[in-house]
């Protein structure tokens, strides 16, 4: 026996003795790397040896990505060094670790969608022949030869914008092995990939690993660690606390369940799963086919004066008053409608109190859903009735932040108008209005009021406040379409100053109880505290985890009657995902639909009543959160299921197509 070659101040494992022909490929040693006053990873030794698979895992934030990126030469350290081959890594660049054979794939894909494959391939590495002339014919045959020897069949004439993204993951390996890289450093890998994409991935790196190449991959998602991982390291608040070597041929849920306490620590004992609650349990839906009632209708192309609102959340059914309780509980009515090629004929209905999944592989009119219920695209034709509509973007980064702007200016994106009193910006009510939505996120654990924990409670307090703008958008030639208001705005831009005595934090259920934005019940000015001082920093700082908590404590305290959540938990932490469920469990209990978008089926089974599936932008049919993985791919892949095996749960709509105006 002999102790593994990653350790901490605070824990050093013994490791099982390994195959004399693995050798170290790259090392951290005593590595610190500070962003401000925030110590991201502090003092951490840690070696990746060839041909294993290395997961290293850790909550949003832990220090993961960072200490790769010391290890790639992407992030110079403040202290210790990093070797590569034995030697130290200098210059401490990118480009010197990539020329001694490490390179590391980002979680957000460093590729240009414009260029080929091929051209993204060999894009900073080119082969010439003479004088400098670029020598494709070299590059395509080497590129050819990686993606065999992958066994990636890839298209290396397709331009990558084309490409779903498992091929671009696939094109991001083939460009490390491109430049020879020895080992691979992957940042959540998976965290956009279906299950089988997933699937696919690990058996191309397994295969890496098997000719002698290094795979580290940081993940959250345990239950691939469990059959994939040789070895897995924990980060927690940038220290490396554990290590060890894994052994798939015995006791596993034991060594999971040994991960999962050093990932949360003493919260691993109190945690517990946030109650969902689950309308008409074990009874799918159908998609509604009722034709909406708008108040009033727009002309094609007409749009209504910013604020004016449109339509009702009523909708009968045509021919018959509304019934008194069923009218109020449909917060979106989608009726026959198509967004391009992208959604087709799609008819849909979501009720209040109520969570729908809405599953599908990656590319079958998701985007283009979440897209028109975000009013950035009109239909081409059918009508849209929804409420006061609140938006998770998919993509954090492009779509979710501004992330050179301040924590502040993120979390308060889009409501500048309802800080203002008459004509003048209310910068106290927004300072308070922005400290409590930081507090909730969790986003800064600095800043977080929650003690002896860095992840906060299982289920959260309901959410308060409110949303001012209107959700109107202009109709189609068949009917009016209502949708969410400004999801974006312009960001405070003005440094808020201001100092009062006092502690800063509060408890939950008092600031639950408080007006939104009130700052008379505060007693003024906020102080200036480490809440203050985190709502300063640049939303760039924060891991994408992190990220994403700011995100989602921004939408659900716009108090919207339709949550829409796209990806909800991709690339967070166990616990930080157990806290998005929780919240938006809790939005649904305080009486808003909430209709979520996943490529993870367990998260869409755990929340919703119902599963709506999507193929070719059609709704294929409608589960119940019982079915198995075999009925949902079935649908996925639009392979219609018969024969006795057919589960009776499965309601499938032929080709998507349903009578316009009837129910399904």
């Amino acid at each position: 026996m002999r102790f593994a070659l990653c350790y901490a101040s605070v824990a050093v494992v013994e490791a099982p003795k390994r195959d004399d022909r693995q050798v170290e490929l790259a090392r951290a040693r005593g590595v610190v790397k500070r962003f401000g006053a925030v110590e991201a990873v502090r003092d951490v030794t840690c070696a990746f040896r060839s041909g294993e698979i290395h997961a290293v895992c850790g909550e949003n934030g832990a220090g993961k990505s960072t200490l790769l990126k010391l290890v790639a030469g992407m992030t110079v350290p403040d202290a210790g060094e990093v070797t590569v081959g034995g030697a130290p890594l200098a210059p401490h660049t990118s480009r010197e670790a990539i020329r001694r054979g490490v390179a590391m794939v980002l979680q957000h894909f460093a590729l240009v969608p414009a260029f080929t494959v091929l051209e993204n391939i060999v894009l900073g590495a080119e082969p010439t022949r003479a004088f400098g002339v670029l020598d494709l014919a070299a590059a395509r045959a080497r590129a050819a030869t990686i993606a065999r020897d992958l066994g990636a069949d890839l298209p290396l004439d397709a331009r990558l914008e084309t490409l779903g993204l498992g091929d671009r993951q696939r094109t991001e390996i083939a460009r490390a092995l491109f430049r020879d890289a020895r080992l691979v450093i992957l940042d959540e890998p998976t965290a956009v990939l279906t299950k089988t994409e997933a699937e696919a991935l690990y058996a191309m790196l397994r295969l890496l690993a098997d000719r002698g190449k290094g795979v580290v991959v940081v993940t959250h998602k345990l239950d691939e660690v469990r059959a994939h991982a040789d070895v897995v390291s924990v980060m927690r608040r940038g220290e490396l606390v554990f290590t060890r070597a894994l052994d798939r041929d015995g006791g596993a849920d034991a060594q999971i369940e040994a991960v999962t306490a050093a990932i949360m620590g003493a919260a691993t004992r109190s945690r517990r799963a946030a109650p969902i609650p689950r309308l008409n349990e074990g009874r799918a839906r159908g998609a509604s086919g009722e034709v909406p009632a708008p108040g009033e209708a727009l002309a094609p192309g007409e749009a209504p004066a910013p604020g004016e609102a449109l339509g009702s959340c009523e909708v009968p059914a045509p021919g018959e008053a509304p019934a008194p309780r069923e009218v109020p509980e449909a917060v979106l009515v989608m009726t026959d409608v198509d967004v391009g090629s992208g959604l087709v004929g799609v008819s849909l209905t979501v009720r209040a109190r109520e969570i729908v999944g809405v599953a599908g592989v990656e590319g079958n009119g998701q985007k283009e859903l979440v897209a028109l219920l975000a009013g950035d695209v009109a239909p081409t034709r059918g009508a849209v009735v929804a409420g006061r509509v609140a938006i998770i973007r998919e993509d954090r980064q492009s779509d979710g932040l501004v992330l050179d702007a301040t924590l502040r200016d993120n979390l308060v994106l889009g409501e500048l108008g309802r800080f203002t009193r008459r004509g003048m910006l209310d910068l106290v009510a927004l300072e308070w209005e922005a400290r409590r939505r930081l507090e909730r996120s969790g986003a800064v654990r600095a800043a977080t009021a929650r003690a002896g924990s860095s992840t906060g409670d299982a289920v959260r307090d309901a959410l308060g406040g409110s949303s001012t703008g209107a959700m109107v958008r202009a109709g189609s030639s068949t009917g009016a379409v209502v949708r969410a208001g400004s999801s974006t705005g312009d960001a405070v831009r003005d440094a808020l100053g201001g100092s009062s005595s006092g502690a800063a934090a509060r408890g939950r259920s008092a600031r639950a109880a408080e007006p939104s934005g009130s700052a008379s019940s505060r007693g003024g000015a906020p102080p200036r505290d480490e809440v203050a001082d985190a709502l300063e920093r640049s939303a760039r700082t924060l891991s994408g985890g992190n990220q994403q908590k700011l995100i989602v404590a921004r939408a659900l305290a716009r108090g919207a009657s339709l949550v829409v959540a796209a990806q909800p938990t991709r690339g967070v932490d166990l616990a930080a995902s157990l806290d998005i469920h929780a919240d938006l469990a809790a939005a649904a209990g305080r009486g808003a639909g909430v209709l979520v978008v996943s490529a993870d089926l367990d998260e869409l089974r755990r929340l919703a009543s119902r599963i709506v599936v999507l193929a070719r932008g059609r709704i294929v049919g409608e589960l119940p959160p019982t079915a198995s993985d075999d009925e949902l791919g079935r649908l996925m892949l639009a392979v219609t299921p018969s024969g006795p095996a057919a589960s009776s749960d499965v309601r499938v709509m032929a080709d998507g197509a349903r009578s316009r105006g009837s129910s399904p």
